[in-house]
């Protein structure tokens, strides 16, 4: 029996940070093609509501890219159809390599606890919705209202459920709100993938975007499967079985760990990170927190739904990543209509020490953040006043 390859933790990390575009960040414009091998590459771009600053997809892209212009990316998701927003960290952006997995998920696709049994819609509200979107096109949920209210709010139900099925889809989007469209107008025709392929997507989706990882980094990196522990056993030893994939031991780390083999060569030869950004709390490098804490030694989780009394760093503290490290995290507001970027707060981690070169790149990617989100001035918490000379 082969024992283990054993890798240092810091060549870990290193691959980590190059499969998630992080290396070397913001030194690269964002193209086609590197929006493509990003979502390829990670799995997905996490889509979120909230704007305080940007939506999470736009500065998970930025972090990586830098400025950019928006319309190319809405461009290549809703005209070019390169991508297409599904499940899969959560609700996503995923690319059209992915569909023939997503349309598994949607053909299989029951509603299951109580949350979804109350939100199901009528067979009438049903046909309400395909029957317009078939005669006019893609429409909003807010063109559904209607004197009825309760006629508004179960057609809404209807496009939520059938976006989980596939029977409609995500036409474009105006201002974030949702323009649907019947499924096949978006998606075309295609096969769906076998259950074999869909469930192995769960372990290749996850190793592609992290690395080197144990089954409890794999766990929660991609919903889409969402495979129990027995299943997830069961892939991973057929596939370790079959060479697909390889177990690693990490110094430093407990128990089992795998890759793709592909991935382990020239491992030592991968560049080291440089360079600083500031990442969205869905970046897909944090969708694992579990593995931010071992790897990285960072404790993060997002304090949207802490009640204000009980946060530590701010309603959407974004991490700050430098040479390679989280060193600490700031907790930004965009006031809009004064073009002003406020940074209310700026911690850096226990043992983590202000040097030229941090302060440095962290003014370089608060004056680039600044610039994207369209701010004219940016305010700092006291003790960082002088960051920007």
């Amino acid at each position: 029996m082969v024992s283990p390859l054993q890798i240092e933790k810091k060549l870990a990390v290193r691959l980590w940070l190059h499969r998630q575009g992080l290396v070397r960040p913001r030194t690269k414009s964002l193209t086609k093609a590197r929006f493509l091998d990003h979502l390829q590459r990670t799995g997905g771009l996490q889509l979120d509501s909230i704007n305080v600053l940007e939506r999470a997809h736009y500065l998970t892209l930025w972090s990586r890219f830098g400025t950019y212009d928006r319309s190319h990316v809405d461009r290549w998701i809703y005209r070019d159809r390169l991508a297409y927003e599904y499940w899969g960290h959560e609700a996503s952006v995923l690319p059209a390599s992915s569909l023939p997995l997503s349309r598994r998920r949607m053909r299989r696709w029951k509603p299951s606890g109580a949350w979804w049994a109350e939100r199901m819609p009528t067979t009438v509200s049903v046909r309400r919705v395909l029957a317009r979107l078939r005669r006019e096109g893609p429409l909003e949920s807010v063109d559904f209202e209607r004197t009825d209210g309760l006629a508004w709010k179960e057609d809404k139900r209807a496009l939520q459920i059938m976006w989980q099925q596939g029977r409609v889809a995500v036409s474009s989007r105006k201002h974030f709100r949702r323009a649907y469209d019947l499924g096949a107008r978006v998606y075309g025709e295609g096969p769906a993938a076998s259950l074999p392929e869909y469930l192995v997507s769960w372990l290749f989706t996850g190793l592609s975007g992290n690395g080197v990882a144990s089954e409890q980094h794999l766990t929660g990196y991609f919903t889409s499967p969402r495979l129990k522990a027995d299943e997830r056993r069961r892939v991973i030893a057929r596939n370790l079985a079959s060479g697909a994939i390889v177990e690693v031991k990490v110094s430093g780390c407990p128990g089992r760990w795998f890759a793709l083999p592909e991935h382990l060569q020239g491992l030592e030869r991968l560049a080291p990170p440089e360079g600083t950004t500031l990442l969205s709390p869905f970046d897909s490098l944090l969708w694992q927190r579990a593995r931010a804490e071992q790897l990285l030694d960072y404790h993060y989780r997002v304090e949207i739904y802490v009640p204000p009394a009980k946060r530590q760093f701010g309603y959407y503290a974004l991490p700050i990543l430098h040479q390679g490290r989280l060193v600490g995290r700031l907790d930004p507001k965009l006031h809009r209509q004064e073009r002003r970027l406020e940074i209310r707060s700026l911690a850096l981690e226990p043992g983590v020490s202000r040097d030229p070169g941090l302060d440095r790149g962290l003014a370089e990617a608060l004056q680039e953040l600044a610039s994207f989100v369209d701010a004219d001035s940016l305010t700092l918490p006291r003790g960082w006043k002088k960051l920007l000379g």
